[in-house]
């Protein structure tokens, strides 16, 4: 059931088998001859899809379906009761010059002159469902259309650790390559013990505003929690 895999993406109902169950695009599929380790990586990847343009994501939780042509609704976060220290993934991104702009957070601008940028964040906490808008199992809910609902997970008051990594586009495509990167997770209780774990990678970091380049692409593979 899509509703309770672990992962979910943007692809709709039908989560990130490459089956999208609306206007026939498909922005997280695997790809078999693209990896780092194993038989596949997963491929995130930005396009102008439908009205709007669509950021690759890769998420725990489910999508929650579309609000019209503008935007959609997004289940985060799965039961999760331990404390790593960090994430440790295997990344590879291929990107290029902003060319679609619908908005970005205040005092953030960005223009066609600045390169996309690939996002991958962990945080863990004890999300009220009630509080957050989800469910028992995903307790927040995002709707990409009302930037009300955007979680800032490093100020957020219910969240226990927050880590991520940014990947900035420049001339050289300097990210065209397998890296392997560590996460460190910043934790701002000592004792606390999370009840949920949320994990995003975004080809495009402005996904949510509906910005980005619509060639970029990212893979994500050999991702694993780190403990000490």
């Amino acid at each position: 059931d899509w509703r309770t895999a672990w992962w979910g993406s943007g692809n709709g109902s039908k989560g990130v088998d490459g089956s999208a169950d609306f206007g026939g695009f498909v922005i997280c599929k695997p790809d078999t001859s693209i990896k780092a380790d194993g038989a596949q990586s997963a491929q995130l990847t930005s396009m102008w899809a439908l009205v709007k343009f669509a950021a690759g994501n890769l998420f725990s939780g489910y999508f929650g379906g579309l609000v019209g042509t503008k935007g959609g609704i997004v289940y985060f976060g799965r039961p999760f009761e331990c404390r790593p220290t960090a994430l440790k993934v295997s990344l590879k991104y291929s990107t290029g010059k902003i060319n679609r702009i619908s908005g970005y957070p205040d005092g953030e601008p960005v223009t066609t002159s600045d390169y996309d940028r690939a996002r991958v964040f962990i945080a863990l906490g004890n999300w009220n469902y009630r509080t957050y808008g989800g469910t028992k199992e995903c307790p927040v809910k995002v709707n990409t259309t009302d930037t009300n609902t955007f979680v800032d997970f490093t100020n957020d008051p219910s969240t226990i650790a927050f880590g991520e990594i940014i990947l900035k586009g420049d001339a050289s495509n300097s990210h065209d390559k397998w890296v392997e990167y560590t996460i460190p997770l910043d934790y701002n209780s000592v004792t606390e013990m999370p009840t949920h774990i949320i994990i995003s990678c975004a080809s495009s970091m402005l996904g949510d505003y509906f910005t980005g380049c619509d060639s970029s692409k990212l893979w994500v593979d050999k991702m694993e929690l780190v403990y000490e």
